[in-house]
């Protein structure tokens, strides 16, 4: 796959607890919680998760895409990503440059627009202005860049549990 194609398809507070004491010398201590290395806390059985919109989820794996680009680590892109091909071949690509010393320096996409397809409801529209990009494919490789700019996505999302995954992205015209 081309470089700019590969590139252009891309899109992109911990809780501490402790206990308190009220000053009285009889009171028992408050037992402090367990630090967990969760950065926010998991939902009982009796508390209800709130479902994610797919526009909230569009916007945080745009974000989620962005982070991986300019990082290398490409997990959490993998796990928002399932059964996505493009995606997939996108992480691929991210990792082998950073493995080659390679990098990629992107400030992602700013969503315009958020549009459901009429004929399908996990099918959305997705209008953005991409940041400019520059990136080396690896250690010894020059400095690329590509202008960015707008452009248009098509995505197809499946909802998985509160959220969503996507399993289908591609670049379209406007």
């Amino acid at each position: 796959m081309h470089v700019r194609r590969a590139l252009a398809l891309t899109v992109i507070a911990p809780l501490v607890l402790a206990g308190c004491s009220d000053g009285d010398p009889e009171a028992e201590p408050t037992p402090k919680m367990p630090e967990t290395s969760s950065s926010s806390p998991t939902p009982t059985e009796s508390e209800t998760v709130e479902a994610e919109s797919a526009e909230d989820f569009i916007r945080r794996w745009a974000a989620t895409e962005a982070k991986m680009e300019n990082t290398g680590e490409t997990a959490e892109y993998r796990q928002l990503s399932a059964d996505c091909e493009a995606c997939v071949d996108l992480a691929d690509l991210v990792e082998k440059w950073y493995a080659a010393g390679g990098f990629i320096e992107w400030d992602g996409w700013r969503v315009l627009e958020i549009k459901e397809s009429s004929s399908r409801s996990s099918d959305f529209m997705v209008r953005v202005r991409s940041s400019p990009t520059r990136y080396k494919e690896s250690a010894r490789g020059p400095v690329k860049t590509f202008d960015g700019g707008p452009g248009a996505h098509r995505l197809v999302l499946r909802r998985e549990g509160a959220s969503w995954v996507v399993t289908h992205k591609s670049e379209v015209s406007q």
